[in-house]
């Protein structure tokens, strides 16, 4: 540093401040940051280390998260359900079971229903038990919301592709696989069950029926056939709630 005199040998103020200050060189910093000397060392050494850090935490924390959450989806399963091996030797997750989601004063109540096989092979013929009641009269368009899961490890969520999985149907009576003219095939006119819409008010009861569901799984995709599903369906009829059931079911082919 030059020293400069000022007159009768006094040495200039602005030397002596220059003196006594930390030497700063703006070109070393950010331009963002060169306006003016940084208070507390170089611009944006602690607010990066903060930023690290936080990484670091939020990158372990997340890896926590995933295995517990993973772990918790692997192991959890519905309440009254568990895992066993079928005949074939594969792992199943649920048994065939249904409830009610609604409320009892829903008009389509569902007593009993038992379904044989279980795992329900859709490759032979099925056997029903039911009990059921309509307690009014319905006819087209009858609506439906229904929500798929599909066991994967995880329950996972099956979107609604070609009108398969979890859609929202506005009249299930087009759904029907025996339209008219065509008569209910049996065992329909047996039970005396409605293959098709409009449904009559009463009681519908099955005693060991069997059914040949071969023709129905011919059209279903691929891959929405074999596996352990958990379903969840809601109809209606315009404005009013007919019932609202959930069921879980394992297919084999």
């Amino acid at each position: 540093m030059q020293i400069k005199f000022g007159e009768k040998g006094s040495v200039i103020q602005e030397v002596l401040l220059d003196d006594t200050e930390e030497t700063y060189h703006p070109q070393h910093c950010h331009p963002t940051c060169c306006r003016s000397k940084p208070e507390y060392g170089w611009c944006g050494r602690s607010w990066l280390t903060l930023v690290v850090v936080l990484a670091v935490v939020v990158a372990s924390q997340s890896w926590f998260i995933l295995y517990q959450v993973k772990s918790w989806s692997t192991n959890y399963t519905p309440a009254g359900h568990f895992m066993y091996k079928d005949q074939q030797g594969q792992v199943r997750h649920v048994r065939f079971s249904w409830s009610n989601c609604g409320s009892k004063l829903d008009p389509a109540k569902l007593v009993e229903l038992q379904v044989n096989p279980d795992p329900l092979s859709l490759s032979h013929n099925i056997t029903l038990n039911l009990v059921s009641y309509l307690g009014l009269s319905v006819d087209a368009p009858l609506s439906a919301k229904v929500k798929v899961q599909r066991h994967v490890g995880i329950w996972w969520p099956v979107p609604c592709i070609d009108g398969y999985g979890s859609c929202h149907y506005k009249d299930i009576c087009q759904l029907t696989p025996f339209p008219e003219p065509n008569k209910c095939p049996d065992p329909f006119p047996r039970f005396k069950l409605p293959c098709r819409c409009p449904i009559n008010k009463g009681p519908y009861i099955v005693n060991k029926g069997t059914f040949n569901v071969t023709s129905i799984v011919s059209s279903l995709p691929t891959w929405l056939v074999s596996g352990d599903y958990y379903a969840k369906v809601i109809a209606y009829r315009k404005d009013t709630k007919l019932g609202c059931y959930e069921f879980y079911v394992s297919i084999s082919t």
